[in-house]
């Protein structure tokens, strides 16, 4: 047995029974999401519409249902499942809006709007209530979660979590959109655009904060490719 892995085994033992014990808080916070600035060239729709919160379908599987798992945010092997006390439906909201105007949409964002979608996958059928004109952005979050997966350490039959070492992270993001008319709740664009990245070694500090981190990068390509491809349908 190697001097490296003793003193791996030293530091992993007592964090995995830390980790045991409940003494860490499984909870994260998600930060105000940050923009990426467009690619130049980029051509974005420009009529107005206004995005209706989005519904968490995520674990659903298109059924057009709500979860049971409402603050789960990620999980993992020596993580645990965390949560986040914040709406995970808000953020991913906001984060879209933000995202769309800063490709120069003109988009706003108003909570008091409901859009019901119903239906089946193949041939949707949405109401609007709350605004009845104007173009309406519906939809449900399909998808948003991340993996921190911590690598084990074995000697013999003896195998611990080694939780100073580089562990693997993983971020899946997906939406399935709908732009509409509020008043006759014709879809004129819908689509499904999704995005799922890993990277290894990632190290501490803060692994919980870069996992988050991680999430809303892998929420920002879905967001890059839901503009492009419903300005693409709509103009």
């Amino acid at each position: 047995m190697s001097l490296a892995l003793i003193r791996r085994l030293f530091v992993a033992v007592p964090l995995f029974v830390l980790f045991l014990s409940g003494c860490a808080p499984n909870r994260v916070e998600l930060p105000a999401y940050v923009p990426v600035s467009p690619s130049a060239g980029g051509s974005y729709m420009q009529r107005v519409f206004v995005l209706a919160p989005l519904a968490d379908h995520r674990f659903r599987f298109f059924e057009y249902a709500p979860t049971g798992m409402m603050d789960t945010i990620g999980w993992g092997e020596g993580t645990g499942t965390l949560y986040t006390p914040q709406n995970i439906p808000g953020h991913v909201s906001k984060a879209l809006v933000s995202q769309f105007r800063a490709y120069g949409m003109a988009v706003s964002y108003d909570p008091r709007i409901r859009c019901r979608i119903g239906g089946t996958p193949g041939h949707p059928a949405i109401s609007v209530k709350g605004i009845s004109t104007g173009l309406v952005l519906c939809g449900s979050i399909l998808d948003y979660q991340f993996e921190l997966d911590h690598p084990r350490v074995v000697f013999g039959f003896i195998s611990t979590l080694d939780m100073a070492a580089g562990a693997t992270l993983s971020a899946q993001a997906s939406l399935h959109l709908f732009l509409v008319r509020a008043r006759s709740g014709r879809i004129l664009w819908s689509g499904v655009e999704s995005s799922s990245r890993e990277l290894r070694g990632v190290h501490p500090p803060h692994l919980k904060s870069q996992a988050v981190s991680y999430l809303d990068e892998t929420l920002s390509r879905v967001l890059a490719k839901s503009a492009r491809a419903m300005s693409g349908a709509t103009e």
